[in-house]
């Protein structure tokens, strides 16, 4: 997975997940875009990148 446009990476295996904790004022903003698993963060911004047990891996 790669976020936009600060160009962190994270790379997953199989089965492996992450997940994108964001302000809810900025949920719109967050975009899924046209390459394999991109998404777009507004930055800046005060967005985590949890692990699936939910500890922080990263602060976007």
């Amino acid at each position: 997975m790669c976020s936009e446009p600060v160009g962190t990476t994270f790379p997953l295996v199989d089965g492996e997940a992450i997940y994108l904790r964001t302000p809810l004022d900025t949920v719109g903003s967050v975009e899924v875009v046209p390459w394999p698993n991109g998404v777009w963060v507004p930055y800046p911004g005060d967005h985590l990148v949890l692990d699936s047990e939910r500890n922080v891996l990263e602060s976007l």
